[in-house]
């Protein structure tokens, strides 16, 4: 996998020039204040890597700079909510990135008929 190709892409889909940092992490992070996507050096599918790229880049585009323990609710509350919620707005902005490739994609576009 090349990571230099996975950092292009963050940056691509985030559409700005985020610091993207590879490193041996056991997860992926954004730091919404500083604008650094820190990415884990993992062996894995090109696919999932995509997707946790997608997913952290969203964080990038919809993650607001607050501080949320101002809101007194349980960080990992937050979390979970904030990732469903980044999730669905991913979902509708690059809906590609989130399907499985089927055989016939191979030889087929994966652009729906309505693009």
């Amino acid at each position: 996998m090349n990571h230099e190709i996975k950092g292009t892409l963050a940056k691509l889909l985030a559409t700005e020039n985020l610091v993207v940092e590879h490193k041996k992490v056991e997860t992926a992070s954004f730091d919404v204040e500083n604008r650094v996507l820190t990415l884990p050096i993992w062996e894995t599918s090109n696919d999932v890597y995509n997707m946790l790229v997608g997913h952290e880049v969203g964080h990038a585009l919809f993650t607001p700079n607050e501080d949320p323990k101002k809101i007194g609710v349980p960080m990992a509350f937050i979390n979970v909510t904030e990732d469903a919620r980044i999730e669905k707005l991913m979902k509708r902005k690059y809906c590609l990135l989130y399907t499985s490739p089927s055989p016939r994609d191979r030889t087929r576009s994966r652009m729906p008929s309505s693009a």
